[in-house]
């Protein structure tokens, strides 16, 4: 199955690019960089563009051959800091993703593309009520208030969108340390702890499941290590 991957060159999306090549998938990867992706196998489209313009989305789902056209997106986005601090200034437009989702899931009704899988966070819409009174405070007094907004927009825009089978991933605080196994508290989180987290190789392992599966299809999974 040919997937459109966005956000291939980030720190999450090399992973979920690797473990989409470990499963014989056919991949397009729409990259502002090209150069970040050398030596591609035959198995990688690397189509340059953004994820916000039209224009470079719907050429991303021309470029795909008749006999494997895209049969599903997988976005690893998110709007950037210029660190990873809470109070980091943002690098992109405060509805970056919301954009980006906008335009993917217009293109996707124009090229008959149903499924999209979403990598967003924890703290957004029902999950907010399981997390910290601590991390719901850091999140509102600090520039993660724009990230998780953003993610809250696109979740929005992938609910109101007829015809799409969608999967919002709520994953824990990300971080290193290789593949491992994955706890899944529901679609709101309740019971997760109180600093959950997860690492970014085990969550493509997830997405990758995620866009194979129609288990999580209409949900917003919260996941965990």
């Amino acid at each position: 199955m040919r997937i459109l991957l966005l956000g291939a060159t980030g720190r999450t999306g090399l992973h979920v690019l690797t473990e989409l090549l470990s499963r014989n998938h056919t991949i397009t990867a729409l990259v502002r960089r090209p150069a970040a992706l050398p030596n591609p196998p035959s198995s990688l489209t690397i189509h340059p563009g953004t994820p916000t313009s039209r224009s470079d989305i719907h050429a991303a789902f021309a470029s795909a051959p008749p006999s494997d056209p895209i049969r599903a997106v997988i976005s690893t986005l998110n709007n950037g800091r210029t660190s990873d601090l809470p109070w980091a200034a943002p690098t992109a437009p405060t509805n970056f993703m919301a954009q980006a989702a906008r335009a993917t899931v217009d293109a996707m009704a124009e090229f008959g593309c149903e499924k999209i899988v979403w990598l967003g966070t924890v703290g957004v819409g029902g999950s907010k009520a399981n997390c910290t009174w601590f991390f719901n405070w850091m999140v509102e007094r600090s520039n993660l208030r724009i990230t998780f907004e953003d993610h809250a927009a696109v979740q929005r825009i992938l609910e109101e969108t007829r015809g799409v089978r969608w999967t919002d991933v709520r994953a824990a605080g990300l971080t290193g340390g290789g593949k491992k196994a994955i706890k899944e508290f529901g679609d709101e989180g309740e019971g997760m702890g109180w600093l959950p987290l997860i690492s970014r190789e085990s969550v493509a392992g997830f997405l990758v499941d995620a866009v194979e599966s129609d288990e999580w299809v209409g949900r917003t999974p919260v996941i965990t290590n």
